[in-house]
């Protein structure tokens, strides 16, 4: 499965697809339409969405800096090793 961007006249839609196997040619089907890029991004919706998914991976660790940038790279160098405080 993977997000992709759907365009739409001007506007871009946020879709969800996973691919499957029809015999020997493999076809895209689209899962959900997640909603209006535009309309997400205003709500923070996006964000809220990953955040929520990451808790079911066991291989993903997520860091919400806010700062969105592409061209950011991590290494693993050890353990993760993260306590949650609560007050």
């Amino acid at each position: 499965m993977f997000a992709r961007l759907k365009k739409s006249g001007r506007d871009e839609y946020l879709q969800i697809v996973g691919n499957r196997r029809d015999g020997c040619k493999t076809a895209q089907r689209v899962l959900c339409t997640v909603g209006r890029l535009d309309q997400l991004h205003a709500k923070g919706s996006i964000g809220s969405l990953i955040q929520s998914l990451s808790r079911f991976s066991e291989e993903v660790l997520l860091i919400l800096s806010g700062k969105s940038d592409a061209s950011a790279s991590a290494k693993k160098i050890g353990p993760a090793l993260i306590e949650e405080v609560r007050i």
